[in-house]
């Protein structure tokens, strides 16, 4: 399909993207075109106005909503924010013979930028694939990493019908963590621990499933020590959300650990379980490796049991323990996923 018949193809969109100006969420401005003509520059704005509404699953207003704005003197954020957009796409595009290059540079609705990106194509006739890929690298702000000559995934069709947003790429990587545990009325005391584990996170950008499983090891090993050594292995399932919208974000969030533990001073060994909850912030949100660091509250719902103990004296039998410990973990973590 030739470039002119891309724009016969998406021009009945118009229509609909007028109708849906005023709830429009991003606005993109008119493309700046060298060595193209406007018909050219229209049909590029629109199919990246298409391509990002389909990958955001939000309103996108169009060039053809945006440029009666500007040609009445109006800034880029003031044609935007008339449309009622929190966001507005620069866009720019320069052809070289056949090859084009297409730069687009995302702002908030104060007008800074929020996200810039470039690609190419090799010639008009692939701009559809390089209106998506540019769509899809702003929309999730991520540099786009593959060679422009290769499409990296199907074409988007000219229907209108919406989809769902895209899932964000998921991270697995390991994570350490050194772990206090306390008491919360009884007089024993413990030894901290520490831990390494598999951590998996699954999820959109707002929000994510935690997946994990390892192991944990006592810090003291001394025999004479009054202290309780426990660890074992573990697995952990939960879930947090972000706060903020930055690539620089903290969470919260909250899941369930249950456990394979041992433990000294005549504590039973056996499965137990704790609930968490737990403060995060990650570092590089919109990188492809994430780092992250946590604090963590754990409470043992499933105990550990003591074994009973008695001894004898000249005034009879006594008996000792038999008793079920809840200790609490206040634990620091650090994690790194790809």
């Amino acid at each position: 399909m030739t470039f002119k018949w891309y724009l016969l193809a998406i021009a009945p969109l118009t229509a609909i993207f007028s109708a849906n100006a005023e709830a429009a969420v991003v606005a993109v401005m008119p493309v700046q075109g060298v060595n193209l003509s406007q018909g050219q520059c229209d049909a590029i704005g629109l199919l990246f106005t298409n391509a990002f509404a389909r990958e955001t699953n939000v309103a996108v207003a169009s060039p053809l909503e945006t440029r009666p704005l500007l040609a009445h003197g109006k800034t880029a954020q003031a044609a935007a924010a008339q449309l009622g957009a929190a966001e507005f796409v620069d866009l720019h595009a320069v052809q070289l013979e056949n090859r084009v290059t297409l730069a687009g540079i995302r702002y908030g609705k104060d007008g800074n930028e929020v996200f810039r990106s470039e690609t190419e194509a090799s010639s008009l006739d692939d701009m559809e694939v390089a209106a998506a890929r540019l769509a899809r690298s702003l929309a999730w702000r991520q540099p786009i990493a593959f060679a422009p000559t290769v499409a990296p995934f199907q074409p988007l069709t000219a229907d209108t019908s919406p989809i769902a947003p895209k899932s964000y790429p998921k991270a697995f990587g390991i994570k350490t963590a050194m772990i206090f545990p306390r008491s919360w009325s009884s007089s024993r005391t413990y030894s901290p621990m520490m831990s390494l584990q598999f951590d998996g996170r699954i999820g959109s950008r707002d929000s994510f499933i935690e997946i994990g499983a390892g192991a944990a090891i006592p810090t003291s090993s001394s025999s004479g020590s009054s202290e309780i050594q426990m660890g074992g292995i573990f697995a952990e399932l939960g879930g947090s959300f972000y706060l903020s919208d930055g690539s620089i974000a903290p969470y919260l969030g909250g899941g369930v650990s249950p456990r394979l533990w041992f433990a000294s001073q005549n504590i039973n060994s056996g499965a137990t379980c704790t609930v968490f909850g737990q403060a995060g912030l990650t570092f590089t949100r919109d990188s492809r490796a994430r780092l992250y660091a946590e604090l963590r509250f754990s409470q043992f719902v499933l105990g550990l049991s003591e074994s009973q103990s008695s001894y004898y004296s000249s005034s009879g039998t006594y008996s000792s323990g038999g008793g079920t410990l809840y200790p609490m973990e206040l634990s620091l973590q650090l994690g790194i996923g790809w």
